[in-house]
């Protein structure tokens, strides 16, 4: 499987995280494959190819990962599949937190807490791992780089959420999986993500989503400019409708109430609530009410996790149960 094997070799094991040197041996194999052009999947501007590059690779039974091509840059998207899975198993996909060094490769916390509770499952475990040096700012990363600072509006194969996209379809062919939708999870700064690609996208690839603690929130009217709202943003009112009838869950824990730290703050964030708790149900209360003047349906769900602050490993086994669950 060329280079990105060998280094899928290199870095199995229970973390997959290893020494320092083990890391930079990595980095340094990813660079080079990328220089060389030893790619796992076409560019999203070509994805009449991902079929049939997919097709010639197979995700192996316990850890793995392929690599995706897109305008920024190469994506590691880092899996498990357990032995269990079939056709009919379910996809889940992951998105990490704020924290993206390369080096650290902090998208490997989530897979460590998250690879049990797919084992448990039988779900197969997809982690994109959104670099800084690729995805540096908000913008790029939170925001789904769907929008420029200028709000001109970036094409969809360009956007971090085709990037999710893009995985899950990879992911069915190189299994033979039968799932036409996901289940979609983020935690802090990866559930900015997952709240606007809901938006974003109107739900559609999506069984069901959960965001965990988002620090702040896209309010879905017009009121504040993006990305505060949907002034000035390229989201139609059809989309917002199939976005509100989406299967989305907003999880917050009860502890995190921090007005300091890792928070935006500012006129917009503090019109939302002090903290991610108050912002979180103020959200919630908007979108729906929001829903109802536009007469869409709503099946979004606010839930509590007693005793959790802004950890994701307190908020990740309530989000496996809802994926698990029937309601």
């Amino acid at each position: 499987m060329g280079q990105i094997s060998a280094t899928a070799s290199l870095i199995q094991g229970k973390h997959m995280i290893g020494t320092k040197e083990l890391l930079s041996i990595v980095c340094a194999m990813l660079l080079a494959a990328w220089t060389a052009g030893a790619v796992f999947a076409q560019s999203a501007s070509a994805q009449t190819d991902e079929t049939t590059v997919a097709q010639k690779k197979v995700i192996p039974a316990g850890e793995g990962e392929f690599r995706l091509i897109v305008k920024r840059g190469p994506v590691n998207i880092f899996t498990y599949r357990p032995q269990s899975f079939t056709a009919n198993s379910p996809i889940w996909i992951v998105i990490h937190g704020a924290r993206r060094d390369v080096a650290e490769h902090s998208s490997f916390d989530y897979y460590d807490v998250w690879l049990p509770l797919a084992e448990r499952a039988g779900a197969l475990l997809l982690v994109p791992e959104f670099v800084e040096q690729s995805w540096p700012t908000s913008w790029q990363f939170q925001f789904g780089n769907a929008m420029t600072p200028s709000l001109t509006p970036i094409p969809w194969e360009d956007t971090g959420f085709a990037v999710a996209e893009m995985a899950f379809r990879q992911a069915v062919a190189m299994t033979g999986s039968r799932q036409q939708r996901f289940f979609l999870y983020g935690h802090g700064g990866g559930a900015q993500w997952v709240q606007r690609y809901v938006l974003h996208s109107g739900g559609r690839y999506i069984e069901r989503a959960v965001a965990a603690n988002p620090g702040w929130y896209l309010i879905p009217d017009n009121e504040f400019t993006y990305p505060y709202g949907l002034k000035g943003a390229s989201i139609p009112q059809a989309t917002l409708r199939s976005a509100f009838a989406t299967n989305f869950f907003l999880l917050l824990g009860q502890a995190d109430r921090r007005t300091t730290g890792i928070i935006r703050d500012n006129q917009q964030t503090r019109a939302q609530g002090a903290n991610r708790y108050e912002r979180g149900h103020f959200y919630f209360k908007r979108a729906a009410s929001i829903a109802q003047s536009m007469g869409a349906p709503f099946a979004w769900t606010v839930q509590e996790v007693p005793g959790a602050g802004h950890e994701n490993e307190d908020m990740a086994p309530t989000a496996a149960e809802l994926f698990t669950s029937r309601r």
